[in-house]
């Protein structure tokens, strides 16, 4: 048999069925054709290690930069990352195309991913906030993607040991990146904010007084969690968790080698440096749910390797993790890094979490009092589509719960809710086949490990990890980042040689044993039991790690059906996945182009806000424009709105300049279809703007225009109560507003409300109304109730 990966050797005549004795232009004929058919093995194989190692250079590359969503600004952060994977997808098909022979993998979990991907990708028609749904089910499908090019891309046990190697030193490299963070940057950021908070609100693009600023106290001033390159701790957590166990894991495969003992302990002290540096920063994320994934996760390696490790090497290694793990606990605690409500609020966490899982049942349930009627909603099968359960999550989030969650912090809550129970069954199929394959016991659980063959290490694919650290410069590219703005050269500085520096740390571990398939299996369960009750799932970071794991670990199992590479003599398969791949290009195409240039124009409109002096003029122009290029980005729209509010500003704010009227025209399109009429926060504002823009031109309007103002006013807030019934700041203000137009029994039902929900809200201080309002509230409540009895306009039902 042909060692796999290696150079596909020449076919002679005979070998192809000629005979030996043809003539010597038959000869040349053969010999010509060989040579071609050679010419185009090589030049598939070339085709094929550039499609791999760019693979290898977007998975890295996608760790170097944000992952969490924004989706105040549409969600689109990950679009070209999207763009250089399809392109990628397209290079991958073409050396089938040349030697006409389509080689692939298949095993039940990759059905039950490319079912998963189709189904949320669907699922975004069903957004109410089209826009933010479309752009993440791009992701997701970038996703599944890059899932399959993992599994089929790699031809031997060496590349795919290759990319986990590559995959642990990102992790490494966020985790020097978070240490320094926590060390350096934490510190200045609090001091800045101190100082001057307005300027770092701004900076922050986070309006005062509202509850984001409250959530970015509370997590820059209240905590010292680090997060790296992510959003939060628990989804910088989910990430490093499954890289920590392969580490370990493939140490302790190399613990279990016979062989030369001193380069055995020189590998495993080298890899003790990044290693330590993941767990650290593991730690300081006081993630429990990752610390519970990784518990997990070592009761798996340890079960698996009692039998090929001395009794003693066995016990002594887990007194020296319960030495580590209680050194680091120490120096966290001594340090104040940790502190020792981490574990004692342990059940104050998990009452969150609860909290968090019943509304999202409400959300799937869409509110049905038993699971006999949600079984008749649409939801339940449906879902709400990628990024929009944030918006109706608050339709049915108890009244105690701590904040305004973007996903259920529950993998499972979060596919169901995201694109309905069929989605919850491919989840659910992907995951428990994956795991049953790598974690069942195989023919090597109780024997040392085979000798490996050259092609089972990554020594010949070092081109492999060469190529996945260029991610770090493809970062700058692919995440549209400026080196000289802000901290950001820091930051890629840190990243790329931390990265540099771990691979060359952890490669002598690599090169000594190959990669069990059962340290997949340890570690993507360890991200499974993270996400359990952090979530993230849809965080295309968190979500790529899991994956990843998942077809490496399948690729390990060569001797089995799910690991075998198996060939087709025909370019058909190739040619209708290339037409496949065409057709989603083009809806991507049609789709995407219209909000990236909706965006730059934005951009072009904000850059002409902040000239000196402002060319309102073009800007207008400009936001015009973005409107017309994207009817389903409410950014657009918004910021048009505050555009007249400056300009109307700049020429003395004078009732009779009629511009002030277009302000209240643009904050109402803002929330009308297609675009979200869900966003609380956007009928909020507009309410607030209605108020302040009522103060100054109220002496020129009639008596008519005041009461029509003061009626948009609770029309606004109305709708924002109603999108987030248990806010008591939006009741408090719908009191103030109703008592205005007369509307007494509506006044004194809001008040009460707002005042019920202030008490529901005392575990939590932050959220509960401020001590001028509740005593305000009661103060007018009674006053309110005596005019309700004399008359007043009836109560809203």
């Amino acid at each position: 048999m042909a060692r796999r990966g290696a150079r596909p050797p020449k076919l002679s005549n005979e070998r192809r069925g000629g005979s030996r004795t043809e003539g010597p232009a038959n000869s040349w004929n053969d010999h010509d054709h060989e040579d071609k058919e050679e010419a185009a093995l090589r030049l598939a194989e070339r085709t094929r290690r550039l499609a791999l190692g760019l693979l290898a250079a977007l998975v890295v590359a996608r760790a170097f930069w944000p992952s969490e969503p924004n989706l105040k600004e549409g969600a689109g952060a990950g679009l070209v990352w999207v763009v250089a994977v399809f392109l990628v997808g397209g290079m991958a098909l073409l050396p089938s195309l040349v030697t006409g022979k389509f080689a692939f993998r298949w095993a039940p979990t990759d059905a039950a991913v490319i079912v998963l991907t189709a189904l949320v990708a669907i699922s975004s028609r069903r957004g109410v906030d089209w826009r933010i749904a479309i752009n993440l089910a791009w992701e997701w499908v970038a996703l599944g993607i890059v899932y399959l090019l993992l599994r089929n891309l790699p031809r031997t046990r060496g590349e795919s040991s290759a990319l986990a190697l590559a995959f642990a030193a990102t992790a490494a490299a966020v985790a020097a990146y978070g240490l320094f963070q926590g060390a350096v940057e934490l510190p200045e950021l609090q001091n800045a904010y101190r100082r001057n908070p307005a300027l770092i609100l701004a900076q922050m693009k986070i309006e005062p007084g509202t509850t984001a600023q409250q959530a970015f106290e509370s997590r820059l001033i209240g905590s010292n969690e680090v997060y790296s390159t992510f959003g939060l701790p628990n989804s910088f957590a989910g990430f490093l968790v499954g890289p920590l166990v392969l580490v370990l894991g493939l140490a302790l495969q190399n613990l279990a080698r016979s062989g030369d003992r001193g380069a055995r302990w020189g590998a495993l002290a080298m890899a003790g440096a990044p290693t330590l540096l993941i767990l650290v920063c593991l730690t300081l994320t006081k993630s429990r749910s990752a610390w519970l994934g990784l518990l997990a996760a070592s009761v798996i390696l340890a079960w698996r390797s009692r039998r090929i490790l001395p009794r003693r090497e066995f016990v002594g290694l887990l007194v020296a993790g319960a030495v580590v793990v209680g050194g680091l606990t120490a120096a966290g605690l001594a340090t104040k890094r940790l502190d020792p409500q981490v574990l004692t609020q342990s059940s104050m966490s998990m009452r969150y979490r609860l909290e968090y899982w019943r509304g999202a049942w409400g959300v799937i349930s869409e509110g049905a009092p038993s699971f006999a009627r949600a079984l008749g909603t649409y939801t339940f099968w449906a879902g709400v589509g990628p990024g929009n359960f944030g918006s109706h999550y608050l339709l049915h989030k108890l009244p105690q719960s701590s904040e305004e969650i973007q996903d259920p912090h529950n993998l499972f809550f979060e596919v169901w809710a995201t694109a309905g129970v069929w989605a919850l069954i491919a989840l659910l199929t992907a995951l428990g086949s994956a795991l049953w394959f790598l974690l069942k016991p195989g023919a090597d659980a109780t024997a040392e490990p085979e000798p490996a063959s050259p092609d089972d290490l990554p020594g010949r694919s070092t081109w492999l990890v060469f190529a996945a650290g260029m991610g770090w410069v493809m970062v700058i590219l692919l995440g549209r980042i400026n080196l000289f703005q802000d901290d950001l050269l820091p930051r890629w500085l840190i990243l790329g040689f931390a990265w540099l520096l771990a691979a060359l740390l952890l490669a002598p571990l690599w090169r000594r044993s190959p990669m069990p398939s059962f340290v997949f299996g340890a570690a993507a369960a360890a991200v499974v039991i993270n996400l359990l009750a952090a979530g993230g799932i849809g965080i295309p970071t968190v979500a790529l790690g899991l994956w990843s794991l998942v077809a490496l670990g399948l690729n390990q199992r060569e001797n089995a059906p799910s690991g075998r590479l198996r060939t087709v003599e025909s370019r058909l398969p190739a040619f209708v996945l290339g037409a496949v791949a065409a057709a989603v290009a083009g809806t991507f195409v049609g789709y995407t182009v219209p909000f990236w240039q909706s965006e730059v124009e934005i951009a072009k409109a904000e850059e002409f806000i902040e000239h000196r002096p402002p060319d309102f003029e073009k800007a207008e122009n400009a936001y015009m424009l973005a409107e017309q290029l994207d009817h389903y980005n409410a950014r657009a729209w918004v910021g048009h709105a505050y555009l007249q509010f400056l300009a109307w500003q700049s020429r003395g704010a004078k009732p009779e300049d009629l511009r002030w009227k277009t302000i209240l025209i643009q904050m109402t399109k803002a929330v009308e279809p297609p675009r979200s009429p869900d966003s609380w926060t956007l009928h909020s504002e507009r309410a607030g703007m209605t108020r302040m823009l009522l103060n100054r031109v109220a002496s020129t309007l009639s008596p008519r225009e005041t009461i029509q103002m003061q009626a948009k006013i609770v029309e606004a807030t109305r709708t924002a109560s109603r999108l987030y019934p248990t806010n008591a700041m939006l009741r408090a203000r719908l009191a103030e507003a109703s008592a205005e137009v007369s509307m007494f029994k509506d006044a004194v039902k809001e008040a009460d409300e707002a005042l019920r929900l202030d008490v529901l809200l005392a575990p939590h201080p932050d959220k509960r109304l401020p001590t001028a309002v509740r005593n305000q509230l009661l103060e007018k409540k009674s006053d309110w109730a005596e005019k309700a009895k004399q008359g007043g306009l009836p109560a809203t039902p």
